[in-house]
């Protein structure tokens, strides 16, 4: 036989020798638990709103709360902005929407100390005078702290009844600095009909209807799991194709927001 001819014979089978002479590091191995991945996780932040019918400086704040609503990009990621607007009874103790849930209107008013309007609450921290400059700032500053809970809300809704069912699967990401929390379910209607609003707000947005779990939530320990079903009923009087239900957990003494989350009433 020629060198050549054994040159390439030997080229092909060492290989083949090398392959089964070596111990291979491709067999599968047991896998180890997976830690914790909070990168699929993305943080939402609630927007707690004090406003009222004949506040004048509300009008502003209005304006610069819609454009979060409607996504006109005014933070770093508007869609995870979750906000709940609350009519009080300051400066005007006619405005309509206030008279219409006088208990848990001024319930959540009489929760934050709130005596006059505009007024902000940031995941239950003071937002101080309303300026946009200053809301976006800490809007954005919130939307990168650390992330708590992962809130995923399914709905069902019956429109012949008027009724539904909101499930909160809550599930723990980080550990809560408090054991002591609460949840609250709500419902929130935007584009409310307020025709002579002396501030000239005739539609305002994100507007409470009903506390579900009432003004003081109800207590909640978070493992690392939890499910919980609430029914509840849309009144006639509101427009239940721009009803929302928000659900979030928050510990009543240091008033700290640990995760939101809000689902459409109709799919």
């Amino acid at each position: 036989m020629s060198y050549i001819k054994q040159l390439i014979i030997a080229l092909v089978f060492l290989p083949i020798v090398v392959f089964w002479g070596c111990e291979s590091n491709d067999e599968l191995q047991p896998l180890a638990p997976a830690p914790p991945n909070t990168d699929t996780v993305s943080k939402k932040v609630m927007v707690e709103f004090f406003t009222n019918a004949g506040c004048n400086p509300c009008i502003a704040a209005h304006g610069y709360l819609d454009g979060i609503t409607s996504l006109s990009g005014v933070t770093h990621n508007d869609t995870n902005v979750i906000i709940v607007s609350y009519h009080t009874k300051y400066p005007y103790i006619g405005d309509i929407i206030y008279l219409a849930n006088i208990p848990q209107n001024q319930g959540r008013s009489d929760y934050y100390g709130i005596n006059f309007t505009p007024q902000g609450r940031l995941d239950g921290v003071n937002m101080n005078q309303f300026s946009s400059t200053d809301w976006t700032g800490q809007i954005n500053a919130e939307l990168n702290t650390t992330i708590y809970l992962d809130i995923a809300l399914t709905n069902t809704f019956n429109p012949n009844t008027d009724s539904g069912s909101v499930t909160a699967n809550i599930g723990l990401v980080n550990s809560l600095p408090s054991s002591n929390n609460v949840l609250h379910i709500l419902i929130t209607e935007n584009n409310v009909p307020y025709p002579n609003a002396p501030n000239g707000i005739t539609s305002p947005d994100d507007v409470m209807r009903n506390m579900v779990t009432g003004v003081n939530g109800e207590a909640i320990t978070v493992g690392q799991n939890n499910t919980v079903t609430k029914p509840y009923v849309i009144s006639q009087n509101w427009n239940e194709d721009e009803c929302f239900i928000t659900v979030f957990v928050q510990n009543p003494t240091t008033k700290a927001v640990f995760g939101v989350e809000r689902i459409k009433v109709k799919q």
